[in-house]
């Protein structure tokens, strides 16, 4: 995991487009939570654009990941908590200064997911994630639409966010990758369908907006 951290950490600074991310979400101050964290570090350039008065926290459901990010990461702004995204975060209504994700189309109930990130972010609080969505004209986007699914594509996701409170600012794809990704996974349903890694920005709506 150590050598994950320093590969993050030293790739993010040629890569325009991940350096914002981790640039928006730092500015907000305060306390930022990543959700569903998992082993790879992916995070970790965060310490590198956080004030020195930031607080960060990781979450994740296996206590495996859990103590190896305790044993690598010594940052004092770092914290770790055991949380499990089918249920209600532990946070208090309007205490977060924002929220990070990646690929978070993992989770059974992404639209309460999202409820739940409103719900916590304080007015004009920040919500960065990198997300996998799907051509319009593709299998795979109809397979998920008929589920309702809110990662179907990018419109859709966004509509789902509007009706939890949660601003759409503006999006990048960051990679387009056909086919699937790795051997055995169940998306991409077309052979030949597109899927777009994209990094979106949100914000929660104010209290006058």
């Amino acid at each position: 995991m150590k050598r994950n951290y320093t590969f993050y950490r030293n790739n993010v600074k040629n890569d325009l487009k991940k350096s914002k991310l981790f640039q928006y979400l730092a500015e907000s101050g305060g306390i930022i939570v990543d959700l569903a964290s998992g082993p790879s570090g992916y995070f970790s350039p965060i310490f590198d654009y956080m004030k020195e008065d930031g607080i960060f926290v990781a979450t994740d459901a296996c206590k495996v990941i859990i103590n190896a990010h305790q044993r690598v990461n010594k940052d004092q702004r770092f914290y770790i908590f055991d949380v499990d995204l089918g249920k209600v975060l532990p946070f208090n209504d309007g205490s977060i200064d924002a929220f990070s994700g990646n690929l978070l189309n993992n989770v059974d109930n992404y639209r309460n997911l999202l409820f739940e990130i409103s719900r916590c972010l304080k007015p004009g609080g920040r919500f960065g994630l990198i997300e996998w969505f799907y051509e319009k004209d593709s299998k795979t986007y109809e397979y998920l639409k008929e589920r309702n699914a809110v990662y179907s594509s990018l419109e859709h996701f966004i509509e789902v966010c509007k009706e939890v409170g949660l601003e759409y600012l503006e999006s990048q794809v960051y990679k387009e990758i056909v086919g699937k990704a790795n051997q055995g996974d169940l998306l991409p349903i077309g052979e030949n369908d597109k899927c777009l890694e994209t990094i979106v920005y949100l914000k929660k709506k104010q209290l006058n907006d």
